[in-house]
């Protein structure tokens, strides 16, 4: 099944573009900190010096080493981005398969607070429970972005799962005496894989961006380094107006890269799966 939903996809040149470019980030963050092994926290450089030969990326206001931050940085920004994939798929993915399945009250409990959370504005929550925390690591970050950020996927999942739920294949597994939980797993989850996958990129996408919008108003990780705490810096020491351009510009970049490969991703693999834009 996954030889037959994956060889499509590379004759998609968007789909080989975006998993390029992620790849090459991935691999930057994986190796990086381990080719360029200098401590990010450390400030043992010349304040604001441009790129040179001992700091590729120059250094910031108290002296550290700009390319170590940003290597570093890149990996805890992806770590923070699977995290969240991880806990939004799988709160979204158990909320909407049990809707599916058992119907009735417990489909109306489970959508009812499905709607609630949804109502409720997910990045004001997001700043509000961050800012009674004082000590905030990556992993809480992500436990804030994960827990607010599944309920769209909660709701597509239900919908997705209502339509298969009277195929004739699943009336046989009622048959043959299956139970609602081996149904999910054998019949009905496999058929949705694709639409999971993506959904789980786009998890990453988002967690990525809600760190680094939470860090930018400094609500983001007091422990490590971050894309968005790099940032953060910058824009606290106005590196911007004082034309500090190796303090802003490589984060950036290395954001917008990230979330454009992902995005591109899930368009490719969109038009790939989905028949109404493959007749097109």
């Amino acid at each position: 099944m996954w030889k037959e939903m994956i060889r499509p996809l590379f004759k998609s040149p968007k789909f080989i573009v975006g998993i390029t470019i992620f790849l090459l980030i991935v691999l930057m963050a994986i190796l990086g900190p381990i080719v360029y092994p200098k401590d990010p926290n450390s400030f043992a450089g010349m304040p604001e010096q441009p790129p040179s030969k001992q700091y590729p990326l120059g250094t910031d206001t108290y002296g550290g080493d700009l390319l170590a931050k940003v290597l570093n940085g890149t990996r805890s920004s992806l770590y923070i981005g699977f995290l969240v994939a991880i806990i939004s798929m799988s709160i979204g993915l158990l909320v909407g398969t049990f809707s599916a399945i058992k119907g009735g009250v417990v489909d109306d409990l489970l959508m009812g607070l499905t709607n609630i959370v949804l109502t409720i504005p997910s990045i004001l929550l997001a700043i509000l429970i961050a800012s009674y925390l004082k000590v905030r690591s990556l992993e809480v970050i992500a436990i804030i972005l994960g827990i607010l950020s599944w309920p769209w996927f909660a709701r597509a999942i239900r919908a997705q799962l209502m339509s298969l739920i009277n195929r004739e294949y699943v009336y046989l597994s009622r048959l043959a005496g299956y139970g609602d939980f081996r149904i999910a797993i054998e019949d009905l989850i496999p058929a949705i894989a694709t639409y999971t996958f993506m959904a789980f990129i786009l998890f990453i996408n988002g967690g990525i961006l809600g760190e680094a919008g939470l860090s930018l108003i400094g609500l983001g990780p007091t422990k490590g380094v971050t894309l968005g705490v790099v940032l953060q810096w910058a824009v606290l020491m106005e590196a911007i107006r004082r034309g500090l351009w190796w303090w802003f510009i490589p984060p950036g970049v290395i954001i917008v890269a990230l979330t454009s490969s992902l995005l591109i991703i899930t368009t490719a693999m969109d038009e790939v799966f989905n028949p109404k834009l493959r007749e097109r």
